[in-house]
């Protein structure tokens, strides 16, 4: 009998080179994980396919990684502190695929550049407010950006484009940012910038 026509002695869940999937039961109750293994779950991987042996740390050299989970990986490294939406609950010096972070988190953030995990992750995308955001210009902070982002979180956060009317008037902005001890030509800037775009002039009907 020739080799094509051997049976197959393994289904695709039992073929024991094959790249198994997560055991979801097991992970539905984890809060926080290493970023590469939130990589792994998201796509539809047990992290443990990577892991040499039982050692915890990412092991690219016990089998390859599909390269979906590579592409994810590197966007998710780079997301860190880029955009704000990504964050770690604590920096590994091994690197920062081996730094934690939480599970719900990472879940907001694989919705902000649209990858759909399978069905069975269980994780919830977070709302993305300023309070969860490095808003929107990462990590960087000074005083007069502190106030601009309480500016926006206090006057914009209820803006409903369809209804004007829960807009508020420059000056509204700008009385609120003097009162906080930003210089009134400051103030100006800052209520323009807040400002949503095509908003008509005139009072709020």
């Amino acid at each position: 009998m020739s080799d094509d026509n051997a049976p197959n002695l393994f289904s695709a869940e039992q073929d024991p080179w094959a790249l198994r999937k997560p055991n979801w039961d097991m992970w539905k109750s984890v809060k926080q994980a290493r970023l590469w293994h939130a990589v792994a779950l998201a796509c539809d991987l047990d992290p443990g396919n990577f892991q040499l042996f039982h050692n915890p740390q990412l092991a690219k050299l016990l089998k390859e990684p599909p390269r979906q989970f590579d592409d994810l990986l590197v966007m998710a490294k780079g997301s860190i502190g880029a955009n704000g939406i990504l964050k770690l609950i604590s920096r590994s010096n091994e690197g920062l695929e081996e730094s934690e972070v939480k599970l719900s988190n990472f879940a907001t953030w694989l919705k902000s550049v649209q990858h759909k995990p399978p069905a069975q992750f269980s994780w919830l995308p977070e709302p993305v407010t300023l309070s969860n955001m490095d808003w929107p210009w990462g990590r960087h902070e000074t005083d007069l950006l502190r106030k601009l982002a309480a500016a926006a979180q206090r006057f914009w956060s209820n803006y409903d484009p369809t209804e004007p009317s829960t807009a508020p008037t420059n000056q509204h902005v700008i009385d609120w940012l003097k009162e906080q001890e930003v210089s009134a030509r400051t103030a100006e800037v800052m209520a323009t910038i807040l400002r949503a775009d095509r908003l008509p002039p005139g009072p709020r009907k």
